[in-house]
């Protein structure tokens, strides 16, 4: 759609179908970014402010629906009025340590896996109690990006919210990477600006194609129906459920992704595709997943998997605001004890290496903009089946640098910090983008990898939660899974 230009100087710039199908319109991405420091929250403000009005402006408009149909839109006034908030900005203050606090886990305190209080239990810790927890709270004067900083006596904690229809989590990522490099003042890599439809695939696409089972697809109202009733049953049958952070260190999973590139190789042979331990986490918790069932489930289990350096549009010299999202799924029947975790994994890392062909990203992406034409709620499932998805955010912070911002750095001097003498380490990240009040055993996320271990947002039923601390008791490296 082409950008409208009203009397008033203001833009109306369009949503792509691909950022603004369901559930993705209505949520909002929420990041805790801890960092063991304490930051200058003037410096980080400035910083931010320079972000928004010189490199991206974009983010200080205000997204509204259209009155015709519906369709999202940016609201891009130029010059800004007076008092109008181009991010929101806050701050708290906690008389304690972060350790006091029991929220985070002290650095190299973990010791094997462990299972960790849910995320959601810093949300009330860290942010404002009046910010808007979905998109459709947001009000008028409501900004885009929303940020908060809580300062404990040793540690700073930079509560994040975007919209997900801004923005996937790589994204996010690239817009706080692009804020910390400013506060260093570095050159910043730019965003690049596509042309309309570059990112919404193949138009000419058969509705065969776009419905072809076993993939991310668009379906039926039968097959609609289906889904519903493949995951109904269980989320009665075993009503409650157990949300909680798991920690898996990096030398465990190292040693776990090692073992099962063996095993991989001795059933599938020498040329089978190598595992990383992002795929080895995925086996690990999907089999966690179904450690309640004896009996196996046909389950239909993808990955969030991010186009930006594989597509053409998207090279990886440039930085990309919104959404390049698809998915690759995988079909197996699972329980307690078949098939092996490596073969999950194994599994997993063949379908994101498939999703990335180039046929396959643009009929992944011509599926997005269809799932919004057609106002379809995206579930990767196929009737009757059981569904479960994974989604890593590592490569989301990879380059995010606080200690420019350090107050303790600039007051001890750059060399001294460059010379190890208390260095401020990589920040933790943890957070969500999800629905509200849904279950959450659906999905899990590796949220980051720092402290020496990748930190996961997972849910099991109660019953397949006692299962997993049984099973951690009894075999700490997981070699019977």
């Amino acid at each position: 759609m082409s950008v409208q230009t009203k009397p008033s100087n203001e833009k109306v710039i369009p949503l792509s179908a691909k950022d603004q199908w369901r559930p993705i319109s209505n949520i909002r991405s929420l990041a805790f970014i801890v960092v063991r420091d304490i930051l200058d929250g003037e410096l980080m403000k400035e910083s931010l402010d320079k972000l928004i009005t010189e490199h991206i402006p974009l983010l200080s408009s205000r997204i509204k629906p259209s009155g015709t149909d519906g369709w999202l839109q940016y609201h891009l006034t130029s010059p800004l009025p007076d008092n109008y908030d181009i991010f929101g900005w806050s701050v708290s203050n906690v008389g304690t340590t972060i350790g006091e606090s029991k929220l985070v886990p002290e650095q190299n305190s973990q010791r094997g896996i462990a299972i960790l209080p849910d995320v959601t239990v810093l949300e009330s810790c860290w942010t404002p109690t009046d910010w808007p927890i979905l998109r459709n709270q947001d009000k008028p004067e409501t900004p885009l990006l929303l940020v908060h900083l809580t300062y404990y006596t040793d540690a700073t904690i930079v509560a994040v919210s975007l919209p997900h229809c801004v923005s996937d989590q790589l994204g996010l990522g690239s817009v706080i990477s692009s804020w910390t490099d400013l506060m260093q003042n570095k050159e910043l890599v730019p965003f690049i600006d596509l042309p309309e439809g570059a990112l919404e695939g193949d138009k000419t696409m058969s509705k065969k194609e776009l419905h072809k089972k076993y993939e991310f697809r668009l379906k039926t109202k039968a097959d609609r129906v289906g889904v519903v009733m493949g995951i109904i049953p269980e989320l009665v049958t075993r009503s409650k459920e157990t949300r909680c952070t798991l920690y898996f260190p990096v030398e465990v999973i190292n040693g776990i992704r090692d073992r099962w590139q063996n095993e991989i190789q001795a059933k599938f042979g020498t040329e089978a595709v190598t595992i990383t331990n992002g795929d080895a986490i995925a086996g690990i918790v999907i089999k966690f997943a179904n450690l309640h069932r004896k009996h196996p489930k046909k389950q239909l289990f993808t990955s969030a998997v991010n186009v930006r350096g594989s597509h053409p549009s998207l090279p990886k010299s440039h930085k990309y605001l919104h959404n390049a999202l698809v998915f690759a799924p995988t079909h197996a029947a699972i329980s307690r004890s078949k098939p092996p975790a490596s073969e999950i994994a194994y599994r997993t890392r063949l379908a994101i290496v498939q999703s990335l062909q180039p046929a396959n990203m643009e009929r992944g992406l011509a599926v997005a903009r269809e799932l919004y034409l057609h106002n379809i709620l995206m579930h990767i499932c196929e009737p009757w089946e059981f569904s479960y998805g994974v989604t890593n955010w590592c490569n989301a912070w990879h380059g995010i640098d606080f200690s420019a911002a350090s107050i303790r750095r600039a007051e001890q001097g750059v060399e001294k910090m460059e010379e190890g003498d208390g260095a401020v380490p990589a920040p933790l990240v943890f957070g969500h983008a999800l629905e509200r009040n849904h279950p959450n055993r659906l999905s899990a996320t590796i949220m980051s990898k720092g402290e020496g271990g990748y930190w996961v947002d997972f849910a099991a039923p109660n019953k397949g939660m006692e299962a997993i601390k049984a099973l951690l008791r009894n075999d700490p490296n997981l070699e019977t899974i």
